[in-house]
C-alpha cells in the first residue's frame, strides 16, 4: 500500500517539466499536446496529467454544457475534469475497468494538472488504456503518455493522436 509521504512523493515525481514559451500571455499555442506521467506503484497507479488552460475549459464547458467555464482550484472544478477524464481515458487492469479518482490540481503557467489514482486488489504488473483527452475537440489533438513501473524500473512512452486513437498495453513483464 502507498503511504502517505511515499504518495505524495510519487505524485511530485509524476508532474512533468513542460515548459511552453509564448511571447505574450494569451496568445493561441500552436499546438493541441497533453502530457501524462503514470506510475505503477504496488496496487495504485498513480497517473499526472497536464493539459493548456484554454484547451481545458474548453472541452469542460462542451462536456458538461457549461458556457464560459473557468478552470480553477475547487472541487466541484474537479468533479467536473473527473467526469470528463473517465469518459476520455480508459485504464483497465486484469481485464476490468476502473475509474480514476482526483487527489490533487494546480496550475503551471498556462497549463492545469490533476493527479489521479487508480487501484487493484492485488500488484499491477500490466495496464490497458486509451487516453483520447481532447479528441472530441480538436482533430490535431496529440496526447503522450509515459509509463513507469517503480520496482521493475521498465518505462516506455506512448504517443495517440486524434486521427488514429488506439488502446495501448504496458507491461513490466
Amino acid at each position: 500500500m502507498v503511504n502517505g509521504h511515499s504518495f505524495l512523493t510519487l505524485v511530485i515525481l509524476t508532474l512533468p517539466v513542460f515548459p511552453v514559451n509564448r511571447s505574450e500571455p494569451g496568445e493561441p499555442h500552436p499546438l493541441h499536446l497533453s502530457h501524462a506521467n503514470m506510475v505503477l506503484e504496488g496496487n495504485h497507479v498513480i497517473l499526472n496529467v497536464r493539459l493548456f488552460q484554454d484547451d481545458l475549459e474548453l472541452a469542460l464547458s462542451r462536456f458538461h454544457a457549461i458556457e464560459g467555464l473557468r478552470v480553477r482550484p475547487d472541487p466541484i472544478v474537479d468533479s467536473l475534469f473527473a467526469s470528463y477524464f473517465n469518459a476520455r481515458f480508459t485504464l483497465s487492469i486484469a481485464d476490468t475497468t476502473h475509474e480514476g479518482r482526483i487527489v490533487a490540481s494546480g496550475q503551471a503557467e498556462d497549463m492545469w494538472w490533476y493527479a489521479v489514482t487508480f487501484e487493484a486488489p492485488a500488484p499491477i504488473a500490466t495496464v490497458t488504456f486509451r487516453n483520447d483527452l481532447l479528441f472530441d475537440i480538436f482533430d490535431d489533438q496529440r496526447n503522450i503518455t509515459r509509463v513507469l513501473h517503480t520496482s521493475t524500473e521498465k518505462q516506455r512512452t506512448f504517443y495517440a493522436v486524434a486521427t488514429d486513437p488506439e488502446t495501448h498495453v504496458f507491461s513490466a513483464n
